[in-house]
């Protein structure tokens, strides 16, 4: 089942910026060839928002180029060469979706518990108070992820 995503805008939102050479050249740079897959997959991503699984990247976007295993293979070179992240939504099915290079800006996700619709929230207002929590406690390079869970409106009627 492919996932509903929609954007949430907000004034903080920040556009993707990165173009298909850019992410070609961090895949040469991190010493991985442009195979089909490869390029497949980042072309996918670079188009449709995320998250997506496995599954909804082979049937809606690779079809019959290659197999499920060859996908997953793809998925995590792609995600240890940072190139696409790793969403994880409590339902024990990774997702992935795009990481801009240009930005160290991160986004969370508000899942629909009933029908898995996902909407992206492009504005992290935690940042401050997650920095200033590790401070006090001597941590730094802190990051976080933040999910949250509830019922959509279409849902609720």
């Amino acid at each position: 089942m492919v996932t509903m995503v929609k954007k949430i805008s907000h004034s903080s939102q920040v556009a993707n910026h990165v173009t298909l050479d850019e992410l070609f050249q961090v895949l040469k740079k991190n010493k991985l060839k442009l195979t089909p897959p490869r390029k497949l997959i980042v072309e996918a991503l670079l188009e449709n928002h995320g998250p997506f699984s496995a599954e909804d990247i082979q049937t809606k976007f690779i079809k019959k180029n290659c197999d499920l295993a060859t996908v997953y293979r793809t998925l995590i070179s792609l995600e240890e060469a940072r190139i696409i992240r790793r969403c994880e939504f409590g339902d024990g099915i990774a997702r992935y979706e795009l990481i801009d290079p240009h930005h160290s800006h991160h986004h969370h996700h508000l899942i629909c518990k009933e029908c898995k619709t996902v909407e992206v929230i492009d504005a992290c207002e935690l940042e401050n108070t997650v920095n200033k929590f590790a401070k006090k406690r001597g941590f730094t390079n802190v990051s976080h992820i933040l999910e949250f869970f509830g019922t959509c409106p279409n849902c609720q009627a």
